[in-house]
């Protein structure tokens, strides 16, 4: 791991399960899930007060793929209004697809989200 502090990431998801499994492997990189928001239906103003309230702040999302594209479109522009607000030079929003899931499968999630985040923060790379 880098000589960097642990980087908090906010979870927009459905399946708890899933989010615990990713938590369990980016942990030990360096990466942590700060906060699980479950929101059904999806909540702008819910979102933009989780990221305001958090500490450590995140500077990652992960959005599940039980969220639509134009869910994930919206959460990238809260997240993006929150990294202005807060002077955060540096995140990324991570939307776990269909596409992904059925490339990956359920078990290769988390792996494939801490590829994600390595390749964005430029950090060790495990191999794939």
């Amino acid at each position: 791991m880098a000589n960097r502090s642990r980087i908090s990431i906010l979870s927009l998801s459905q399946n708890r399960m899933v989010i615990r499994a990713v938590h369990a492997e980016i942990q030990p990189h360096g990466f942590a899930i700060g906060g699980i928001l479950e929101s059904d239906p999806f909540s702008p103003k819910d979102l933009a007060l989780a990221l305001k309230i958090l500490e450590p702040r995140p500077q990652a999302m992960l959005v599940g793929r039980g969220y639509s594209e134009e869910e994930a479109e919206v959460v990238r522009i809260i997240f993006a209004q929150f990294k202005q607000n807060v002077s955060l030079d540096d995140g990324i929003v991570i939307k776990i697809t269909n596409k992904v899931f059925d490339e990956v499968g359920k078990e290769g999630v988390p792996k494939w989200v801490l590829h994600q985040l390595q390749d964005h923060f430029d950090k060790e790379v495990v191999p794939k």
